[in-house]
């Protein structure tokens, strides 16, 4: 099968606070990412995903350098660059021209990837139990090891995984070719028409529980008005009406305010933006004519035209770019609160709507009381008949389309390739297992995929590995997924001995197939000779390093910029 390969070329992480930066090369083969502990490999590992928006669990150093990554990669050989700056995402091709802007993971960035990779996994959300687009943490989950955890529990690299509910075994059945990207599509419109029939089929047995009550109460109640009776219940509306207008107007003013504050956010991003665009601009004229004197876009002073002021005046791009920042973020919480009290308005409306029609209906029962009683029951059944009729209609034919969709579901449900996928799978993690040196566990005990392996102390990480390499050449074998990098991080886990972390790492390299890209990071090589490209971080607890800042901050800062431009002006 024809397969896109995904290839990561370079990353650059860029922290303004902290003037520094590091830029990091990969090779399309094989990548060792080497050095002691505490020199930052894991992070390198991390900002990858980071990057595109597989979150995962940084140190609090780490946040308190406020990084922002750009990452080049190629899929289907083009290149494109992603940029992210704290939830705020770029796309953009390999000539710097933005492509696509995103402020969130699920409901942009993860569609906008389903599609690019072609992937149509869809995954039941926690929260409203519907089918969405898997998230880039689980369409990378099963191509990346981490050093925290997935030594010990598999699936469960990245964080936010809880927003998707049970994910595993469908994840499994995707990736190895035991359920067809079709699959999940059909999934998808057969839990849209079960939510639909739920829904009509409530409103059919409330509008039959209405007709009984209605057919009972026909002789000798609905047309009998007590006038005493009947003005005590409009009293009573009308009390109700007048607090509800009262909420409603506050809700109003409410909204009017925050309304004001967006204004006011808007007019200081638009000063600021300005600002960025003035002090850019004098910075490049002061480039240009070293001669020349720098005047002051915001007071007019005029200053010798030095180092000193030009760093100056990239320090206040910075600190605009900072401020910036915080505009757009409280605009978003602005705009949620907006879109909040708005909702509350309308609902209030409603209310007050409603209460207004049925005080339009008791009043009007005393003009039309001769002309309802003169109504036969018979006209009033016809109406519900006439209701339930519809709603027979609309349920037989959302049934039809469900069954129609289940049996081509059921179609792709083939056994016989089931089988074939899951004997391939126990052939495969045989095979490893003896590898790794792992004679505790087979696959006897499978009759499916399973969600993990369990073994015992130090041969627990290798059984994984095993597992994770079973998986990987299944997925190769009986699928056309993209074959995204293979990322392992630390494999020597648990006090291996000298005998298999030599195994360990020997296998990585011979079993890895040459059309995956591979990154590997870990302290050293336990003997095994390497010619490859090595990434080799050496500043303990520093990864970054004030050497590189400019020229990164060259490559990123208008990048940034055209990012920031395109978030004000969807938000504008």
């Amino acid at each position: 099968m024809e397969r896109n390969q995904l290839l990561i070329k370079q990353l650059t992480i860029l922290s303004i606070p902290e003037k520094s930066a590091k830029t990091v090369t990969f090779h399309p083969k094989r990548n060792l990412i080497t050095g002691k502990n505490d020199v930052g490999k894991s992070s390198i590992i991390k900002s990858i995903y980071h990057s595109l928006g597989a979150d995962v669990q940084f140190d609090n150093v780490w946040g308190k350098a406020d990084a922002i990554s750009l990452l080049t990669f190629s899929y289907d050989n083009k290149d494109y660059k992603v940029l992210r700056s704290r939830d705020h995402f770029g796309l953009f091709d390999i000539h710097d021209n933005l492509l696509q802007s995103f402020d969130s993971i699920i409901k942009g960035l993860s569609p906008h990837f389903a599609k690019l990779f072609n992937n149509k996994l869809q995954l039941k959300q926690s929260q409203t139990n519907r089918r969405i687009p898997a998230s880039p943490a689980i369409q990378f989950l099963p191509f990346y090891i981490d050093q925290d955890k997935s030594w010990t529990k598999p699936w469960d690299s990245f964080k936010g995984l809880g927003v998707f509910s049970s994910f595993k075994r469908d994840l499994i059945n995707f990736v190895t070719g035991i359920r067809p990207n079709e699959y999940f599509l059909l999934s998808e419109r057969i839990d849209q028409l079960s939510a639909t029939l739920t829904t009509l089929r409530n409103e059919s047995s409330v509008l039959s529980s209405a007709k009984k009550t209605v057919e009972k109460h026909l002789p000798k109640a609905t047309f009998d008005i007590d006038i005493k009776a009947f003005k005590k219940d409009i009293d009573r509306l009308l009390v109700k009406l007048e607090a509800l207008k009262n909420k409603e107007n506050e809700c109003r003013e409410n909204l009017i305010k925050q309304k004001n504050k967006e204004v006011f956010i808007d007019n200081e991003i638009a000063l600021v933006s300005k600002s960025i665009r003035e002090i850019n601009k004098d910075y490049e004229h002061s480039l240009n004519d070293l001669e020349r004197e720098i005047t002051c876009p915001t007071c007019n002073a005029i200053y010798e035209n030095s180092m000193v002021s030009r760093f100056g005046l990239l320090e206040d791009i910075d600190t605009c770019r900072s401020l910036l920042s915080d505009y757009l973020e409280e605009k978003k919480k602005i705009a949620k609160e907006v879109a909040k009290l708005e909702n509350q308005l309308n609902l209030q409306i409603a209310k007050v709507r409603e209460i207004t029609s049925i005080l339009n209906e008791k009043k009007g029962k005393v003009r039309l009381k001769d002309l309802i009683q003169n109504e036969s029951s018979k006209q009033v059944k016809e109406i519900f008949n006439r209701s339930q009729s519809n709603y027979s209609i609309q349920i037989g034919e959302i049934e039809e389309q469900k069954y129609s969709l289940e049996n081509d579901r059921s179609k792709l449900n083939n056994k016989e390739r089931q089988h074939s996928i899951i004997r391939r799978f126990n052939t495969l993690i045989d095979l490893f297992l003896i590898k790794l040196n792992v004679h505790t566990i087979n696959s006897d005990e499978f009759s499916d995929i399973p969600l993990s392996v369990k073994s015992q102390g130090s041969d627990t990480p290798r059984a994984l590995l095993a597992y994770y390499y079973a998986i990987l050449f299944t997925s190769k074998e009986f699928t056309s997924l993209p074959l995204f990098p293979l990322v392992i991080d630390s494999p020597n886990q648990q006090d291996q001995d000298a005998i298999n972390r030599n195994k360990i790492i020997k296998f990585i390299f011979d079993n890895t197939p040459d059309d995956y890209q591979l990154i590997l990071g870990t302290v050293d090589l336990h003997g095994i000779e390497y010619d490859g490209h090595i990434i080799s971080p050496t500043n303990r607890l520093k990864l970054l390093d004030k050497d590189e800042f400019e020229d990164s901050y060259n490559e990123v800062a208008p990048l940034l910029d055209r990012l920031q431009a395109r978030l004000i002006f969807e938000r504008s």
